[in-house]
């Protein structure tokens, strides 16, 4: 299989002189982790979430995206197999929208999500032609949330998706990819956090060398995974994930149970009470 059948065409794209505050208006209501921009229909750059935090911690909000975006991304053409990209979006670890392009033109875009489906969920269409232009299975976006802490603006844990050890790892990927998620908290009975599974943990990967493909989430997760308090400010919270690349991080209660997920949409979401 190649990219051109797992890739999303008539892509949403921003122009270089395009303003974060737009950029971010089109990332939060689409769920989208990054924007390609283009000029004339020719691939110049990428714009992240991680990117737009960034420009928040250093007071830059208000810049346009030609400032922050990465220029000269990596890219596959129509033709790469999908084993390939699979690959390099699973080893380089920020890349979690890859751009296709064909002849120096834009022609489409594949997310860790979309290799996450698995063949029985793609149409024969969608296998021909690739992913249609809209996904109407796309759940909205959270509504903002007013407030100056992690606990504040999370996700709260009754909304969250979770896996426990026992979880297959076929159940977590379709969960990541129908509901646009980079992880999963991985809880015991107690809503204590024993690790995190992301997309980059569940993505095949024949290329790497690695040995059994994980069965279940207790094998395929990160043990140890980072976590946030519920009181911890969410400037510190927007620092640490700009320094250490976090896409969500778990929210810890007073009790050191989970008590929900915070992720860079939940801060560019966030609104100051008031």
């Amino acid at each position: 299989m190649r990219a051109s059948a797992v890739m999303t065409r008539g892509v949403v794209t921003v122009s270089p002189g395009t303003s974060l505050d737009d950029a971010r208006a089109l990332l939060t209501t689409n769920r989208f982790s990054a924007l390609p921009v283009t000029e004339g229909g020719r691939l110049v750059g990428i714009v992240t979430t991680l990117d737009l935090l960034r420009a928040e911690v250093t007071g830059r909000a208000g810049a346009r995206v030609a400032e922050f975006m990465t220029r000269d991304p990596m890219t596959v053409t129509p033709d790469t197999l999908v084993g390939i990209l699979a690959h390099r979006m699973r080893r380089y670890g920020e890349v979690r929208a890859m751009p296709v392009v064909e002849r120096g033109l834009l022609v489409g875009i594949v997310t860790r999500g979309d290799l996450l489906r698995t063949p029985e969920r793609r149409s024969l269409v969608d296998r021909l032609l690739g992913t249609p232009d809209v996904d109407l299975d796309v759940p909205p976006p959270d509504r903002p949330r007013a407030g100056t802490t992690a606990g504040e603006v999370m996700t709260p844990i009754d909304r969250c998706w979770v896996a426990d050890p026992s979880t297959p790892v076929g159940e977590a990927a379709a969960w990541l990819s129908a509901q646009r998620l980079s992880a999963l908290p991985v809880l015991d009975a107690d809503d204590h956090l024993l690790g995190v599974v992301s997309e980059a943990d569940l993505l095949p990967d024949r290329l790497s060398g690695r040995g059994r493909a994980p069965r279940t989430c207790g094998e395929a997760m990160t043990a140890g995974a980072t976590a946030v308090r519920h009181d911890v400010p969410l400037t510190k919270v927007a620092k640490a994930m700009v320094r250490r690349r976090y896409r969500s991080l778990p929210v810890l209660g007073a009790d050191d149970r989970v008590v929900g997920m915070v992720s860079r949409g939940d801060l560019l979401r966030a609104r100051t009470p008031g």
